[in-house]
């Protein structure tokens, strides 16, 4: 039975890739692991058939688990199922090696730490209860002996182990966080934007209106807020259906991208009501910019009727002018109201004698 249905080929494709990961570890630990290992054993006079199985060991199992698991129902459970045979695997051969200390105490480091990476305190709680279940079965078995000699030949062998793999390990734990964070940054930024209108929405707008606020308060800069209205917006999805509507808006905040500055917020404020929060400028700038986008947007039409014309109110107000955020929002919004009830589609700039 397959567990990925045709929705699931991103889940799929994650455990693949932990496969392939955890593959290319296993060829690294065990070669690494092989080379300390046999140097005990020849030293302690073990049989051809032991070498031959830490052979197999490791050059045939890497090879062996990564096929069990891409051919598995589950990979990710079969390959941590994996994981905890290679700590049994450890087990039996520092049992085999009698404790030879050395290379015994950095392969259960090694595979201390690996587990853990791998799967957090579960992968390793499983491990460590494979590793001494092998070692104390096969220890028993050899009689308990404890070596206490390693030679110089065994430490240059063990050496690569110590340093090699757990620098490896360390570079594969760091790739996976840049990997994290860069997932968690886009989720955040799609989580901000407005799926219809692909503008940041309100909750990311609030957030730099506070920003640019204090920025302008410190005399760093020098923003303004500017808010646009549709006209007769509710006509527009009463006579041509709300479909026209999100088509309307989209074809708006176009406009706004492409008319506002790279550091500019563009934004929907809510329902009809989109705003952008510009940067840098001064009242002639703001202006120009605000009737580049009211000419713009006069020449978006329906697909449903190529003789509608759509028009906008937009009222603006300068950080510098208010003494909160609130109140910024306020004039804001005194403005676009001025604009409305002198007839719609036009322009106003609270404190400024010009309107459009």
């Amino acid at each position: 039975m397959n567990y990925y249905s045709p929705d699931d080929n991103h889940l799929k494709l994650r455990s693949t890739r932990f496969v392939r990961r955890m593959f290319a570890m296993r060829q690294l630990g065990t070669f690494l692991c092989f080379l300390p290992i046999l140097s005990v054993l020849m030293e302690q006079g073990k049989s051809l058939g032991a070498c031959g199985l830490l052979f197999i060991n490791a050059f045939a199992w890497p090879y062996i688990a990564y096929r069990l698991a891409l051919n598995s129902c589950d990979a990710t459970g079969r390959e941590r199922n994996n994981l905890t045979l290679d700590a049994a695997f450890g087990g039996i051969w520092v049992g085999l090696m009698a404790l030879s200390p050395l290379p015994s105490f950095v392969i259960i480091a090694v595979l201390i730490s690996d587990r853990y990476s791998a799967g957090g305190w579960s992968q390793l709680i499983a491990a460590v209860q494979a590793f001494l279940f092998a070692f104390a079965l096969v220890w028993a078995l050899e009689g308990a002996p404890i070596e206490t000699e390693f030679s110089t030949r065994t430490v240059w062998l063990t050496l690569p182990l110590a340093t090699g793999y757990l620098l490896a390990l360390s570079v594969v734990s760091h790739n996976l966080t840049l990997s994290l964070r860069k997932k968690n940054s886009e989720l955040e930024r799609i989580a901000l934007m407005d799926p219809g209108l692909k503008i940041p929405n309100r909750r990311l707008f609030e957030h730099r209106l506070e920003s640019e606020f204090l920025r302008t308060k410190r005399g760093e800069g020098n923003a303004y807020l500017m808010l646009l209205d549709v006209d007769h917006f509710k006509h527009v999805n009463d006579t041509f259906g709300h479909e026209a509507g999100d088509f309307l808006l989209a074809e708006i905040s176009g406009s706004l991208r492409d008319n506002v500055g790279m550091k500019d917020v563009p934004a929907r404020f809510g329902g009809d009501e989109l705003g952008v929060i510009v940067r840098d400028a001064d009242d002639v700038t703001i202006i120009a910019m605000a009737e580049r986008i009211k000419n713009q947007i006069e020449l978006i039409r329906l697909p449903a009727s190529p003789d509608y014309q759509c028009t906008v109110s937009i009222g603006i107000a300068a950080a510098r002018e208010a003494g909160s955020i609130h109140e910024w929002l306020r004039y804001t919004d005194e403005a676009l109201y001025r604009v409305k009830r002198a007839g719609r589609n036009g322009i106003q700039l609270r404190q400024s004698t010009s309107q459009h």
